[in-house]
């Protein structure tokens, strides 16, 4: 798969149709697995800190351009990505296919009551889709039992709310002992599945802009707004000097 470097992330060369072609041919063959990963601007620029976390970024088979920022930096730096895929979305698109194929699904992530209500309307709204189980963020459980407990059901797919990198540690250990056909690491979407958080309204998703809405909605996360101008500047900075071997 045709791939560029974003600050020295993979970032792939994708759109919904090909990850979907893909799953459907993994799950068929059922003889290798499939890691999705999300790749977002505060992604890459928090990932130095966190080298596990960019190992299993780069071990990914599908780094999905998640935000019109990775976009916007491709264009900027003479890449390839002509559009975004995010996560949230794909990962619904997943449960379609789930559904309508009656595949397994199993959930790990988020808070306990987040996690139960996601289930439920998960449930409700994908009747065909089996749910194999759930695991809270917040378990007493050891890693160990996580897994073995993920394993005694071999689901079809597995989807890790976490948030970053957090979720990308914790597979980039793991992935290689489950039983499990496709992966993705999904951030804060068990929260919108709960109904505990609301997605942008339709004029933000169109425009592409659920990230500035997402900032102005909550006062904490306000001074990300500046976070998209910097990233695109620094992006441009290292696609000029640093992956030129200028600096």
């Amino acid at each position: 798969m045709n791939h560029e470097l974003i600050m020295g992330i993979p970032v792939d060369h994708i759109t919904y149709e090909s990850v979907l072609e893909d799953v459907n041919n993994h799950l068929l063959a059922g003889t290798k697995k499939m890691t999705i990963a999300s790749v977002n601007p505060q992604i890459i620029v928090e990932s130095k800190k966190y080298p596990e976390a960019v190992n299993f970024l780069e071990k990914s088979t599908h780094r999905i351009p998640d935000g019109i920022g990775i976009v916007l930096a491709s264009k900027l730096t003479g890449g390839k990505i002509k559009e975004r895929v995010t996560g949230f979305d794909l990962m619904i698109k997943l449960l379609e296919n789930g559904n309508n194929n009656k595949r397994s699904a199993f959930f790990y992530g988020a808070k306990p009551e987040i996690l139960g209500a996601a289930l439920k309307n998960i449930e409700l709204k994908y009747p065909n889709l089996v749910i194999a189980g759930g695991i809270d963020g917040y378990t007493t459980m050891t890693e160990e039992e996580v897994v073995e407990q993920i394993n005694r059901t071999s689901p079809d797919f597995l989807f890790v709310a976490m948030g970053f990198p957090r979720q990308e540690l914790w597979l980039n250990r793991n992935v290689s002992k489950l039983d499990v056909k496709i992966f993705q690491d999904v951030g804060g979407s068990f929260d919108v599945l709960s109904g505990t958080v609301k997605r942008a309204p339709k004029f933000f998703l169109d425009y592409h802009m659920e990230w500035l809405y997402r900032s102005l909605s909550n006062p904490k996360r306000i001074g990300r707004i500046f976070q998209l101008p910097v990233f695109l500047m620094k992006s441009v900075w290292w696609k000029i000097f640093e992956a030129n071997n200028l600096l």
